[in-house]
């Protein structure tokens, strides 16, 4: 099973690939990277316009409604231990945690 981050997410549902989102699961926050990314891409990078924007945001919906959503709330402490050791935000030790404490693989199209 794999872990999704936002950037993977929507990327996927941009290529017209959301069936692959189902053999995973994502972090909470992951839906308000998401839908944050339909919101930049419309209105700061002006790269779809609104009726796509709304497409995006239901197909996001549908996704999010099913997928297995996690939470590193209780193991905050950890978190910030592994995102110090690794060199890391929170946010992306967030996922690391998530994944490697669960037996999931990380799925991202972060850069760097």
């Amino acid at each position: 099973m794999y872990l999704f981050d936002a950037s993977a997410v929507v990327n996927i549902l941009k290529r017209g690939r959301a069936s692959a989102l189902y053999q995973g699961a994502v972090l909470d926050l992951t839906v308000y990277e998401a839908f944050n990314a339909v919101w930049k891409e419309l209105y700061l990078l002006r790269r779809i316009d609104i009726d796509t924007a709304h497409s995006y945001v239901k197909a996001l919906s549908r996704v999010f409604d099913v997928l297995p959503t996690f939470t590193v709330r209780g193991v905050e402490s950890e978190v910030l231990k592994l995102a110090g050791e690794l060199g890391v935000a929170f946010y992306d030790g967030s996922y690391v945690y998530t994944a490697a404490s669960r037996g999931l693989t990380l799925v991202t199209d972060d850069k760097g």
